[in-house]
């Protein structure tokens, strides 16, 4: 990957270091583009709501393809606590020792929909964190007969550890259970195989390390699994032909996860297209090892000033590293005097690389947290 071309679609990040992905992407100029496209035919009653419903169906497919799914099998909704409300929401009430496995320190959107499932009667049990992580193994120790669903952030939003997912789509599968990821931090970021994995559902908003913007986001749905599901607030895009359903008084859902649309967001959905796009030309596969060679870099680089940090295993690193600190107001003024945007969780300076990122920029943010 030429460096300069990737810098070349983020403008923004001329006199910027940016580390904060894992909160929201730079915006690349292609979608920016798209907005100031979409906002000017807006503005002069010239915009083309068909032209944006098209995008969206491009999206839907390039997200497919990074996931290692097919189009039929996604989903188009605003948010990971939408798909996995409208799962939940999908569950009967509970027999008698039924339950929902869930990590305690799972971020909220894929953890109170499960626990509103007590109100059907599931026992929604919180696995306790050991030293900020929830293992797989933690997991399988929680899971019996009557788990109903597993669910895991596929990369912590906190910490930064991967899980293996692999390792709980088969716990999952042994109990009978279904299996949802949030992959809000994984998608664009880290390698995802859903078959590979034997993932069941999987959500992810569009405005992290998909270059994407807020409102747009997407649920794979399992082959096999879509006629379990009926949509919570179906409208006219979950219709088998929606362009001919405007009106009842017949339903006709899709065969499609597009049953389970919301109103697609017009304006988000055409800075999606571009963005994805931006990933789809330099190629998914370079994007990624990419990504990993300047998390490690980063890593590096930490160690040599000095730094403490939670350090992963090869196979549980992904892009976001998490660094306890005893003064962080102070941190964080010498990082926004730097230009350095990063973000502060749970007293932590939360440090998220994309392949966007120079790896001079890595040394000196590690610098700046080490107080040179």
């Amino acid at each position: 990957m030429n460096v300069s071309d990737i810098r070349g679609l983020f403008p923004g990040l001329e006199d910027t270091i940016y580390l904060n992905t894992a909160t929201m992407c730079v915006g690349c100029a292609p979608a920016r583009e798209a907005y100031e496209l979409a906002a000017g035919r807006w503005s002069a009653g010239r915009f083309d709501w068909m032209e944006a419903e098209q995008a969206g169906e491009h999206a839907r497919g390039m997200f497919a393809e990074i996931i290692g799914a097919t189009a039929a099998d996604i989903a188009i909704v605003p948010a990971v606590s939408t798909a996995a409300g409208i799962v939940a929401a999908n569950f009967p009430p509970a027999r008698r020792g039924e339950n929902i496995v869930v990590a305690e320190n799972e971020f909220a959107s894929n953890y109170y929909p499960w626990l509103l499932l007590r109100e059907r009667g599931y026992d929604v049990r919180a696995v306790a964190a050991d030293g900020d992580v929830v293992s797989a193994e933690a997991l399988g120790r929680v899971a019996d007969g009557g788990t109903r669903l597993i669910a895991v952030s596929a990369v912590h939003p906190v910490t930064g550890f991967r899980a293996n997912l692999g390792a709980i789509s088969r716990i999952a599968a042994g109990s009978g259970a279904w299996f949802f990821v949030d992959a809000c931090q994984a998608a664009g970021a880290v390698p995802l195989d859903v078959a590979r994995d034997g993932v069941d559902f999987l959500a992810t908003a569009s405005h992290k390390f998909l270059l994407g913007s807020r409102g747009m986001g997407y649920l794979y749905v399992r082959p096999g699994l879509l006629d379990r599901l009926q949509p919570i607030v179906p409208g006219w895009k979950a219709a088998r032909l929606p362009f001919e359903s405007f009106l009842g008084p017949d339903m006709d859902l899709s065969p499609t996860a597009s049953k389970l649309d919301a109103s697609l967001a017009w304006f988000p959905a055409m800075a999606d297209e571009a963005g994805l796009a931006v990933l789809r030309r330099f190629g998914m596969g370079a994007v990624l090892e990419r990504n990993a060679r300047l998390a490690l870099r980063l890593q590096n680089a930490l160690q040599a000033a000095g730094v403490s940090f939670r350090s992963f295993p090869a196979e549980h690193r992904s892009t976001i590293i998490s660094v306890p600190v005893s003064a962080p107001d102070e941190v964080m003024s010498r990082l926004r005097g730097a230009n350095a945007v990063v973000s502060l969780r749970a007293g932590r300076i939360r440090l998220a690389t994309h392949f966007y990122n120079l790896e001079e920029e890595l040394v000196r943010v590690a610098e700046l947290i080490a107080g040179r």
